[in-house]
């Protein structure tokens, strides 16, 4: 009975050591990182295919850095899933700063069509957009979530 006790001692203080990096992981970025587009220009174009060249505005407004290790995001136009990407870029966000992005993002024949036909022949000075994704952070168990809507 007496070597059990140290056993579960030792168990119990590694459940905290686990417990203790498991929460300060979650918690160490209270606020999500804004992401914001920059720029976005046709890359390369086919029938079926079209890839753009974007460039994303990313803000920390959180004490700590972010070590990204990765990002997927999606674009929409006045509501319509435009096209999607993902990049596999490491980088660290310093805390309180920002970085440009540079990335790439993919669309298809279909998606133009059906933004075409939602415009109906209208010619417009903006269109409404709207960029969400997620971030993958280096020793994080969870992905850090952004949503930005603005006008091209």
């Amino acid at each position: 009975m007496l070597r059990v006790q140290p056993v579960l001692k030792g168990l119990v203080v590694l459940l905290a050591a686990f417990l203790a990096t498991a929460c300060a992981s979650l918690g160490s970025y209270p606020e999500t990182p804004r992401v914001s587009l920059v720029s976005i220009k046709p890359k390369e174009m086919t029938l079926f295919e079209q890839r753009f060249a974007v460039q994303l505005r990313v803000q920390n407004p959180n004490a700590a850095p972010i070590p990204v290790r990765g990002l997927s995001y999606a674009l929409e136009v006045n509501e319509r899933e435009f096209a999607y990407g993902v990049s596999p870029q490491s980088l660290d966000i310093p805390a309180f700063g920002e970085v440009l992005l540079d990335v790439e993002i993919s669309s298809n024949l279909i998606s133009v069509v059906r933004q075409l036909q939602s415009m109906g022949g209208e010619t417009r000075n903006s269109l409404d957009y709207r960029l969400a994704g997620k971030i993958n952070v280096a020793n994080r168990l969870r992905s850090l979530s952004f949503d930005y809507a603005g006008e091209l």
